[in-house]
């Protein structure tokens, strides 16, 4: 079977440098970065001909296969996969020798081929012919042709259909002025200048995807961390199951493009706070129906804070009393001076021996 599989990538375009090397990933199969990709081409490529909701991604570490593993899982099922070994049992416990591995190489060689089929026999014959790695661009045509009530026969000519949409936009700005905002760009721009825009924008558009990165990577060592916990022993298909379906959504590089500059608004530059009604309808949660009670006050607001005082203020020097005594040394104040003062205890000259003192020569 792996020369059939060898033969239908080579049929289907997929790139095979070597041929050994793809045996070689088949042997080490989930845990290998480069067959995970090879599973993630044919899914997309599924995706976009049969137009499903769920797909495949590669992983970037051996330790997500659990993840790879069930959107796989979950890929088939939507596929309707007749393999019950590839679609049933553990998770864990699937694609585990080489021959589930070919099972699945070749099951999805054969729906991609069939999934051309259909869709080429299904294609109108049009003189706009729009390849399928632009599908965004299609989408957005139909949408447009929707809106303004365009409809494009089989033999219509590319630029008279641009024309047309062309003229239904400056007819229904015409009869509605207010409709379409004003550009947020009003002046053309030469080209030195689309230039600098243009390394202005891969600067940004690199800054965001490092970002971008970041905060996915965050939100996976959240979830695996769910599963970390007593309570969620058991469930960790669950989690992986509400999980993969929404974080296939997410993707690491932003949809922002250069031409977006020419089709902004004025309202770009209107920044509306995070606690609006129009933002907050589309970040509502299940969390948010949750109140906090009250907690106790723990303080720490600067202003409250008492200024810590190293050393005392200043302050003029007393007197301390009459005589020589007020210069408050041990003979003491008072009036008496030496007087007034407590009396020294005096030892003999040359030291006590009975008090164990000695002199500066150390003869008691």
């Amino acid at each position: 079977m792996d020369f059939d599989v060898l033969d239908s990538l080579d049929d289907l375009g997929y790139s095979v440098k070597d041929d050994c090397k793809i045996k070689d990933v088949v042997k080490v199969g989930p845990k290998s970065i480069e067959f995970t990709q090879l599973v993630e081409w044919f899914s997309k490529e599924i995706q976009a001909l049969l137009e499903m909701d769920s797909c495949v991604n590669a992983i970037t570490d051996p330790d997500d296969s659990s993840a790879f593993l069930l959107e796989v899982s979950s890929f088939l099922k939507e596929l309707k996969c007749p393999y019950k070994a590839l679609v049933s049992g553990p998770i864990s416990q699937r694609l585990l020798d080489e021959e589930s591995r070919l099972t699945l190489l070749d099951y999805l060689c054969t729906e991609l081929q069939a999934a051309r089929i259909v869709y080429n026999r299904s294609k109108k014959q049009k003189a706009f012919e729009i390849e399928v790695d632009d599908s965004t661009i299609a989408s957005s045509l139909n949408n447009v042709q929707d809106v303004l009530g365009i409809k494009m026969g089989e033999n219509d000519d590319p630029i008279s259909v641009f024309s047309e949409i062309e003229e239904k936009v400056k007819e229904k700005i015409s009869s509605d002025p207010e409709a379409l905002p004003q550009p947020a760009l009003e002046e053309s721009l030469s080209e030195e200048l689309w230039e600098s825009l243009n390394v202005l924008y891969k600067d940004f558009f690199q800054d965001y995807q490092v970002r971008r990165e970041m905060l996915l990577t965050r939100l996976e060592v959240t979830i695996q961390s769910f599963k970390w916990g007593e309570g969620s022993k058991g469930k960790e298909n669950e989690i992986l199951k509400a999980y993969v379906y929404k974080r296939s959504k997410l993707k690491k590089s932003p949809s922002v493009k250069l031409s977006d500059v020419i089709a902004a608004r004025e309202s770009i530059f209107e920044i509306e706070k995070t606690s609006s009604d129009e933002l907050v309808k589309n970040t509502k949660s299940l969390l948010q129906q949750f109140l906090i009670s009250a907690v106790p006050d723990r303080g720490g607001r600067p202003k409250e804070q008492q200024p810590y005082i190293e050393m005392p203020d200043w302050k003029k020097r007393q007197g301390g009393g009459g005589g020589r005594g007020g210069r408050g040394d041990y003979r003491g104040g008072g009036a008496g001076g030496r007087r007034g003062g407590q009396k020294r205890n005096r030892s003999p000259k040359g030291g006590d021996r009975k008090g164990g003192n000695f002199d500066a020569a150390g003869s008691y």
